[in-house]
């Protein structure tokens, strides 16, 4: 049996309420902006990783956390196979379909049929397009989009 649980978090906007809810349970000591990137509690128990958002859900499938705190957005666009066992209530986001406002006012989404998008969930993207019959080319980026 192992001595200790490691829980990975995700680095960013959803790091905020996983501390507070880690807090919550008497857990502190975590500095977000601490360079430091792996924390250890030894009196709990506990090791937390301090991770790319993108990165959570392989770590928890390989191995290397117990348990992971991630964006839904995450887990829809890779499909890792792991367990989720509840939605903590926080970090709410949505995926949007957005254009300059100068082509909103004349253009018809219903019209398209094919169209060139800019995403950081190339999965999504495609589902969400190809299911609406709608040839798309998908161009990859991973900044603030």
């Amino acid at each position: 049996m192992k001595d200790r649980l490691t829980l990975a978090l995700p680095k960013g906007r959803l790091l905020d309420g996983a501390l507070a809810r880690l807090s919550a349970l008497g857990v502190d000591g975590i500095d977000p902006d601490s360079r430091r990137l792996i924390f250890t509690d030894a009196a709990r128990g506990l090791r937390v990783l301090l991770l790319k958002p993108a990165d959570v859900p392989a770590y928890v499938l390989y191995g290397a956390a117990d348990l992971g705190i991630v964006g839904k957005d995450i887990l829809l666009e890779q499909e890792p196979d792991v367990y989720e066992p509840l939605d903590l209530g926080f970090g709410a986001c949505r995926l949007v379909v957005a254009e300059p406002r100068e082509l909103w006012e004349r253009d018809d989404p219903a019209k398209w049929s094919w169209v060139r998008v800019a995403t950081k969930y190339p999965r999504l993207t495609e589902q969400y397009f190809t299911g609406r019959g709608i040839q798309v080319e998908i161009v990859r980026l991973d900044g603030s989009i």
